[in-house]
């Protein structure tokens, strides 16, 4: 098949475009940092990609730029694809549409979850997902992507990097919310999501995530293994991190979100082909 991915160079574009590439389809990344989009000929593609689109960003408070990139650029493509006779469009949304932080409680995204975004990412996703919608008919399938954190190898940002420092320098980690679990999704997963979904022809809302969520001392934990590191906690240790709960750090580094199992297992989509430990062990290895 000829698939077009919307945005150049991303990491999770490369990622999904050698995937594919390396099963037989023909891919090709289309930059929309240009205007090119406008009066690019979408016709030969079986399936197109939306990858593209800005994602959080605190020192971005644009609501007009949220709103053009990740709302009116991807109706706007994908009505010129589906004039130009392309049968499937995979749009990259957000778990970010459900609106819920990471808590330091057990906090589940299930099929009960209403869409409440709280920030101009989420908003103009969730606004986008509308849009699309209205075009969606049987000549014209959409399929939705809500993925949580995204990890792999040279995964730039995102706190996979910061507990990667943490398992490096402290020589005792802080036990403490073990029962407060996030969901994640290695690279390699989400990219044989997007392979099941365009050559089974699939449409409607996906929420990945890995076989299992994790605690942040079990993260902390693989992450240790991968870097040759023994893994050393203190219960004691953690009943300070409780104390100092309120303090923004404490969520960011304990807290978590994630989506029921229920709402990830697909029938006929066996797409973790990577169980999570391995791949947090490929991500942080040497």
């Amino acid at each position: 098949m000829k698939i077009l991915i919307i945005g150049k160079d991303s990491y999770i574009g490369n990622h999904i475009d050698e995937w594919l590439t390396t099963q037989g389809h023909q891919v090709v990344q289309l930059d929309v940092l240009t205007d090119e989009w406008k009066t690019f000929d979408y016709s030969p593609y079986d399936a197109i990609v939306h990858v593209a689109g800005i994602v959080h960003r605190p020192d971005c408070q644009d609501w007009e730029l949220y709103k053009r990139v990740n709302t009116d650029m991807p109706i706007a493509i994908a009505t010129m694809a589906k004039k130009a006779g392309v049968k499937q469009y995979v749009f990259f949304s957000t778990m970010g549409v459900y609106g819920i932080g990471k808590r330091l409680k057990p906090t589940i995204v299930d099929e009960n979850t209403p869409l409440a975004p709280a920030g101009m990412y989420g908003k103009s996703k969730l606004m986008a997902e509308v849009g699309l919608r209205e075009l969606q008919d049987e000549a014209f399938q959409v399929a939705f992507v809500r993925p949580p954190s995204v990890y792999g190898k040279g995964c730039r940002g995102g706190y996979i990097t910061g507990f990667a420092s943490i398992a490096r320098r402290l020589p005792m980690i802080p036990r403490a919310y073990e029962n407060v679990k996030q969901s994640f999704i290695y690279i390699d997963n989400l990219s044989e999501l997007v392979r099941l979904i365009i050559e089974k022809n699939k449409f409607g809302v996906f929420c990945p995530q890995d076989d299992k969520a994790v605690s942040a001392n079990e993260l902390l934990r693989v992450i240790a293994e991968g870097i040759g590191r023994k893994y050393r906690s203190s219960r004691l240790l953690g009943l300070g991190v409780r104390l100092l709960r309120f303090i923004p750090l404490v969520n960011k580094a304990y807290g978590g979100v994630e989506y029921a199992k229920a709402l990830s297992d697909i029938e006929g989509m066996d797409y973790v082909v990577v169980p999570f430990e391995e791949g947090m062990r490929r991500t942080v290895a040497l």
